[in-house]
């Protein structure tokens, strides 16, 4: 599980995440619903898979205007 970004509205990542890049991100079970975000990665899963989801979320976050990105 990934800690979301703080100001960062987790719904609104995790949706355009799914809507526009075709990036399924699971969020946090109970408590920890809108606190935390999955990546999945159970079954044939290969690094360039990966790849893909972390390059999606620094356009999404760079898209939610965050500033906690290095490059």
């Amino acid at each position: 599980a990934i800690n979301a970004p703080e100001g960062i509205d987790l719904s609104l990542l995790l949706k355009i995440c799914r809507e526009e890049y075709g990036v399924v991100l699971a969020g946090g079970p109970g408590p920890l619903a809108g606190k935390v975000f999955r990546i999945g990665h159970l079954g044939h899963v290969t690094e360039d898979d990966i790849d893909v989801v972390l390059d999606t979320l620094r356009e999404v976050l760079r898209h939610l205007e965050f500033r906690g990105l290095s490059n």
